[in-house]
């Protein structure tokens, strides 16, 4: 039986050449490895971007929009239905501007978001694109859950007694109350929403013109020319403060 023993290496020089051909090919291979990582996080990159530029310029966007340019007609009309309340306005007046209360209920949504963060992406982007993504999001939970507490705070409001003589000093108290609470949430959401705002220039998108439209034509249907648009720069140029004891619907200059 004959062994093949391997041929020997001849001098250092022929081993060295032999040792650079096998760490150049590791090199390559590992270089194509890294080329095809980043093309798979820069396409997961772009693919999680375009999810949360939709959800927030199609979805949330809009509806913030909505809100703030409504938000001076609602406590417009929480002062009305205050102002009635405690000068012992009759039952029938004080239900009547309870009627008129608008609050829309929507959904405030991070589901993209969310997704992107299970996917690991953020800790592949730049840092400041992370960031600017982070002040997008940080308050949209917290702008949902309000709204969603809102409703219920209004649902009070709403539960007034219809019939029967002037409100009893217990049914004001209560009344009251539930107008405060839903005055206090419509304060929280509006400075979530001015933060969620103040950063969409940063992200290159524009609001859904015909999602805002459908918000705005519901906003002015129950809140007439009290809902005006937005300044472009919201919030950084605020909205005009409403005239002194303006009723939701009255035309406004």
């Amino acid at each position: 039986m004959h062994f093949h023993v391997p041929k020997p290496l001849h001098g250092w020089r022929e081993f060295a050449g032999e040792v650079a051909i096998i760490v150049i090919g590791v090199l390559i291979a590992l270089f194509f490895e890294e080329v095809v990582q980043r093309w798979n996080w820069d396409n997961k990159i772009r693919t999680a971007e375009a999810a949360m530029q939709r959800e927030t310029f199609w979805d949330n966007a809009p509806e913030m929009v909505q809100r703030a340019s409504i938000q001076p007609c609602i406590d417009a009309q929480l002062d009305a239905i205050r102002a009635a309340a405690e000068s012992g306005a009759p039952r029938a007046d004080v239900a009547g501007l309870i009627d008129r209360l608008y609050l829309p209920f929507v959904t405030f949504d991070t589901v993209a978001e969310q997704n992107a963060t299970a996917s690991d992406v953020p800790t592949h982007m730049p840092k400041d694109r992370v960031g600017v993504w982070t002040q997008a999001y940080a308050m949209v939970p917290m702008i949902d859950a309000t709204n969603a507490t809102e409703a219920a705070d209004a649902a009070k409001i709403k539960a007034m007694k219809r019939t029967g003589g002037p409100l009893s000093l217990p049914e004001q108290m209560a009344l009251l109350q539930a107008v405060e609470a839903v005055r206090s949430d419509g304060r929280r959401m509006l400075a979530g929403i001015s933060w969620a705002m103040a950063v969409l220039p940063k992200l290159h998108g524009t609001v859904d013109k015909e999602r805002l439209k459908m918000f705005m034509d519901d906003a002015r249907m129950h809140y007439g020319t009290c809902a005006r648009d937005l300044p472009s720069d919201w919030p950084t140029t605020p909205l005009r403060p409403l005239p002194g004891g303006l009723a939701p619907g009255i035309p406004v200059n």
